[in-house]
């Protein structure tokens, strides 16, 4: 008599930790040793109040909703205690990994979410909303392009085209969620919001952002700040495109029906941001004393350097070349120095 299915063993030896763990799993770098390769092996507890099937939901939405810029899915396996969703490893780890490294430019911002939310727009075409967007859940390839992954709290949406999440993190939860009452579902709009929040979290640099959500001391004063547009600030640098910023903000709107109803017009909007829309390859750098701001952009044969003094609102902008030497590039330096004129000098050079 044939069996219904059949059970294979799965052997892979665990390498470390990674630092992106999950909120009910562990993540960690693996070898598998059937493909001789390295993987990631997500590894979720088994309870007794869950089904097997509730654990594999998230494995096999990935692998039901395949896209070029979602993390798929390697296998699926169990044992006794665990479930383990074998997925690929990208060295370059996640968004929020580089951001913890350095800024980004324009031109990355807008590239990696174009891919992203290319993604995105993939699963909600077939009804799945993701209900967990933020830097920390987009991979980059080994190709460096932004892939959506983490499906843990993703949901069906309903004959409305409504779902609601089984939990939430806070700090990139739309404000209807703490208005609404507790058995409300919410449309596209709720992962519209999470990808605004995502984006500008990409403008300013984890370090900026980390002092945003200091401030907090309960969820009381988090929804409020969310329900008066003071969460997040949307305090931009000079070097940020005002057509993305435009984009990112109504991404933000406080009323859900005033923000983007689908992700194909955020990529619509993202689209139209051309070349000489702004500043798009500099590059803000992180930990500058006092009031200096600092930029650079790299061009033929150096690295252009601009510095901007808010004390004096004096702009200094030199080329640095390999060996060290600095020249003044004086198109770019200015006293008494307007932001509107940072804006513009960034722009033009």
């Amino acid at each position: 008599m044939i069996s219904p299915h059949r059970k294979a063993d799965v052997t892979f030896t665990w390498i470390r930790d990674l630092d992106e763990q999950g909120q009910f799993s562990k993540v960690y770098l693996a070898h598998d040793e059937n493909l001789s390769h390295e993987i990631v092996i997500k590894q979720i507890e088994k309870k007794p109040e869950q089904s097997r099937d509730q654990y594999f939901s998230e494995a096999s939405l990935l692998y039901k909703y395949a896209h070029p810029n979602i993390v798929q899915v390697q296998y699926a396996a169990e044992d006794t205690d665990n479930i383990y969703i074998a997925m690929p490893f990208y060295r370059s780890g996640t968004i929020n990994q580089r951001l913890n490294i350095d800024n980004l430019t324009p031109r990355e911002i807008i590239r990696y979410a174009i891919q992203f939310i290319g993604g995105l727009h993939h699963i909600h075409t077939k009804k799945l909303m993701h209900f967990d967007i933020k830097p920390n859940n987009i991979m980059l390839s080994n190709r460096d392009e932004a892939m959506l992954s983490d499906f843990g709290l993703s949901e069906l949406v309903n004959d409305s085209l409504r779902a609601r999440p089984q939990c939430a993190y806070y700090f990139h939860t739309p404000p209807e969620y703490f208005t609404k009452a507790k058995d409300e579902h919410f449309n596209y709009t709720f992962d519209i919001y999470q990808t605004g929040v995502t984006l500008y979290r990409m403008c300013i640099g984890n370090q900026r952002f980390k002092e945003e959500i200091s401030v907090f001391q309960n969820v009381d004063e988090l929804a409020h700040s969310l329900n008066s547009g003071l969460f997040p600030a949307r305090k931009y640098s000079s070097h940020i495109p005002k057509k993305l910023i435009a984009v990112i903000n109504k991404c933000l709107e406080i009323d859900p029906n005033n923000r983007y109803q689908s992700c194909l017009d955020i990529l619509n909007g993202l689209a139209a941001i051309k070349e000489s829309d702004g500043a798009l390859d500099w590059r803000e750098q992180r930990n500058v004393n006092g009031g200096t701001l600092e930029w650079n952009k790299e061009i033929e044969g150096a690295i252009l350097q601009l510095t901007y003094d808010s004390n004096i609102k004096k702009a200094l902008c030199y080329r640095v070349y390999p060996d060290g030497t600095r020249r003044k590039h004086g198109k770019a330096s200015l006293d008494n120095c307007s932001t509107y004129k940072l804006y513009s000098i960034l722009k033009e050079c």
